[in-house]
């Protein structure tokens, strides 16, 4: 016989009023703060010394890595063990370089369904983490593997782009995508170093 499991009770959602505001774990924020890694440039290249979280002239006004997000990341550990966070990051790693050289091989075979496909995949990744600008060109990506245009609300009647302009238009996503990816890499690494006690 089957027990039944008891019924769900439905909560409101909680009013702005009665919400206590989440706890932030201060010593560990303030330590990545202080090192660098969590603070925010202007504009320009990421270099050695520089965090990528800045914006890039010419590429996107996105910063390379969302600090808001990757310190809900970060907030996930315990004190002082990164552990849990930075298996996270080596996944991410691991699927991202995975998934570049399907794109690779999408593109070649102009399968522009299996790159759409590819780019919703890695785009849902990269917004876990907060690696802003990988997600936004990925985002791109699947649009315009539908054939659509990726910076506009797509209308009822609305024209669908050729093959061959969602190629061009997807070839130079993807070499800008890896571009950021390895900034991101760089950065993200750099963070766990300088994390390190």
């Amino acid at each position: 016989m089957r027990t039944r499991s008891p019924p769900a009770i439905y909560h409101a959602p909680p009013s702005p009023s009665n919400k206590a505001p989440p706890q932030k774990k201060l010593d560990s924020r303030s330590r990545l703060e202080d090192s660098g890694s969590l603070t925010p440039k202007a504009t320009g290249p990421a270099t050695p010394s520089e965090p990528a979280f800045q914006s890039s002239a010419g590429k996107s006004s996105k910063p390379v890595i969302d600090k808001e997000s990757f310190q809900q990341i970060l907030d996930l550990d315990d004190d002082g063990d990164r552990s849990f966070s930075r298996g996270m990051v080596n996944d991410y790693f691991d699927q991202a370089a995975t998934t570049f050289k399907k794109m690779d091989d999408a593109f070649t075979k102009r399968d522009l369904a299996e790159l759409s496909a590819l780019g919703h995949f890695l785009k849902g990744s990269s917004a876990t983490l907060g690696i802003a600008r990988v997600q936004e060109s990925c985002e791109k990506i699947q649009h315009l593997g539908n054939r659509t245009e990726p910076d506009k609300e797509p209308g009822p009647k609305e024209a669908k782009l050729s093959a061959e302009e969602a190629l061009a238009r997807i070839k130079s996503l993807l070499s800008r995508v890896k571009d950021d990816y390895e900034v991101a890499k760089k950065d993200l690494n750099a963070i766990y170093e300088s994390s390190n006690p």
